[in-house]
């Protein structure tokens, strides 16, 4: 007898990862992406020992990775989409920040823009809680700096 293909396997996994998504928090169509993405990975010639465990764990990687970055990003579509007063303002503000190191980037938009604690913060980036006070205050003294310069 031969072994089942990845499609087999993937249809009769998909009802019980997705339910168990759904479960975590996410909504369906999330719950669909995540789980299509999960399948696309496992076509790319994973090592799948047990086929419904790895597509939950992948999938709820990918799920909670997109979540994270929705968090981070929506309120800066937001911004970005709004007029404001002085739009060189703006928009030195923000080729300032693209010029920070990443981590420097990531704290002050996850600490100022989303709004997330430093507890928060350092679980969300995987720091420490005082690298999240550090990063923070050399960043905001180096964004200062640069936009002072202008």
């Amino acid at each position: 007898m031969s072994e089942p293909s990845w499609d087999d396997v993937y249809a009769a996994a998909y009802p019980q990862v997705y339910r168990g998504l759904v479960a975590l928090g996410a909504r369906p169509d999330e719950a669909e992406d995540a789980l299509h993405d999960a399948f696309v990975r496992g076509l790319e010639g994973a090592d799948v020992a047990s086929p419904p465990g790895w597509l939950f764990v992948v999938a709820t990687r990918r799920w909670r990775r997109r979540r994270w970055r929705d968090r981070i990003f929506r309120p800066l579509a937001a911004v970005t989409r709004t007029e404001a007063a002085e739009p060189a303002v703006r928009i030195d503000l923000f080729d300032a920040l693209r010029k920070l190191p990443r981590r420097q980037r990531e704290v002050l938009v996850a600490r100022y823009i989303v709004g997330l604690s430093q507890d928060e913060t350092a679980s969300v980036l995987g720091i420490a809680r005082g690298t999240v006070a550090a990063t923070a205050t050399q960043a905001t003294r180096a964004l200062r700096a640069r936009l002072e310069e202008r």
